[in-house]
């Protein structure tokens, strides 16, 4: 959804799946699958988006990473909030202009 409001950007289309997905535990290879993008320009957006908070990142292996939406951020909990209204909008829009 940001990605079609702000233009492309791996950055938004890796937050969005999260945002989509507030529970998920996903690696990186999920993530590319999921936003059909090749993992190593995934692998890029990764660290900005744990060093802003957007997500955490979770050591399941020697060399393995998963990462989660951090719920905790309060910047996280706005665009939660953001998103809902904005997927209000768009299915109120649609059932008016059918």
């Amino acid at each position: 959804m940001f990605n079609e409001l702000f233009g492309p950007s791996i950055r938004l289309l890796v937050l969005d799946l999260f945002l989509e997905n507030p529970e998920s535990l996903m690696n990186l290879r999920e993530i590319a699958r999921r936003v059909n993008k090749n993992p190593g320009s995934v692998s890029r957006v990764m660290p900005r988006l744990v060093k802003e908070g957007f997500l955490k990142q979770h050591k399941v292996g020697k060399v393995i990473y998963a990462y989660s939406l951090n719920t905790e951020n309060e910047l996280v909990k706005l665009l939660i909030d953001f998103r809902e209204k904005l997927l209000q909008l768009y299915k109120s829009k649609t059932e008016n202009n059918p």
